[in-house]
């Protein structure tokens, strides 16, 4: 399984035998914000899918989250803080 982990970054590194440095382009994309356990992605990916649907726009890559409050910052899922994200061009 390939897994890809997004960080921000200031500055100009070397990549290493387990961290690759890149710039990534600009996308447009739809997304949602939510605040709770995990129980709610599917629910909120759903509503993100059926909103892209009913706006004139269709998939344009894969889908990330972003893990605005996760448990590494909180063990108390009602406090996590998730972005359900999906690159989009319009039709």
């Amino acid at each position: 399984m390939d897994v890809e982990v997004q960080k921000s970054v200031k500055g100009t590194y070397k990549n290493t035998e387990n961290v690759v440095f890149k710039t990534v382009e600009p996308i447009q994309m739809a997304s949602a914000t939510y605040k709770g356990s995990y129980d709610q992605v599917t629910e909120v990916n759903e509503v993100v899918a059926n909103w892209i649907r009913d706006n004139g726009y269709e998939f344009n890559g894969s889908s990330f989250c972003i893990y605005h409050l996760s448990p590494h910052e909180t063990q108390n899922p009602e406090e996590w803080v998730t972005e359900v994200c999906y690159p989009v061009k319009p039709k």
